[in-house]
């Protein structure tokens, strides 16, 4: 049977300086990202950042993950001033965006993790809290310091949400490594995890808005306990 061709986003490194892969700029993508989808079943293939083939991108994949990231969403495109996000690349919110708008409208399933969450809350229309500390005061760290894999802190799944199908569970611990979150919620999507101190912690469209549109802040590429379902869920709708 073909394997469904999945499309992951990349980050655009510039920092020659500090990290010595190359003197010229280059796209990185952990490892685990693309692991995760072939243990799911799923053939990955990333998307160097080309705006102006979105169509034709779109009708490549059969489904499309935006993974975690160093670049913050510009606070433009969420008609904010700018105060505490970390701006790397805008071709990479635009491209990204695109494609986000795009999948959805066409209805194939996305997957979005950590920034791939908060690009989809501002894809339809919604908000982002620049710098969580800056807004609430909070036990949990959500920026934890290394390693990066360990789940640190709980989050609440919340009932009759896709998320809630694919875990199987109504508490997780999970790692988390966001200064960023959602702020006011993008058109049509729903609240399907958050922490214990109000923070939201996973996204989706409704079943019947999208076959499968969830996205979640943690990082359930390193496989902690239940993750791979995600995966697994996420590469089945694209076989569908």
């Amino acid at each position: 049977m073909k394997k469904p061709i999945i499309g992951i986003t990349l980050d655009l490194n510039n920092n020659t300086e500090t990290y010595k892969y190359s003197s010229f700029p280059w796209y990185a993508l952990r490892q685990n990202y693309a692991e995760c989808i072939i243990a799911a079943g799923g053939m990955p293939i990333f998307l160097p950042f080309q705006s102006d083939n979105i169509d034709q991108i779109i009708n490549t994949i059969d489904g499309l993950l935006v993974p975690g990231s160093d670049n913050d969403v510009h606070p433009k495109f969420y008609n904010h001033q700018l105060t505490k996000a970390k701006v790397h690349s805008e071709e990479k919110t635009i491209f990204e965006l695109s494609l986000i708008k795009k999948i959805i409208a066409v209805n194939k399933p996305y997957l979005g993790i950590c920034n791939g969450m908060q690009t989809l809350n501002v894809a339809l229309g919604g908000t982002l809290i620049q710098h969580i500390p800056d807004y609430i005061k909070s036990d949990i760290n959500h920026e934890q310091t290394l390693p990066k894999n360990i789940p640190t802190h709980l989050v609440n799944i919340h009932h009759n949400t896709h998320l809630a199908n694919i875990i199987g569970a109504e508490k997780i611990m999970v790692n988390s490594t966001h200064h960023q979150a959602i702020g006011d919620l993008g058109a049509d999507l729903v609240v399907s995890a958050i922490a214990p101190d109000g923070i939201i912690e996973g996204i989706e469209l409704p079943l019947a808005k999208s076959k499968f549109t969830v996205a979640v802040e943690w990082h359930p590429e390193y496989v902690n306990g239940t993750d791979i379902n995600l995966f697994r869920a996420f590469v089945d709708a694209c076989n569908s």
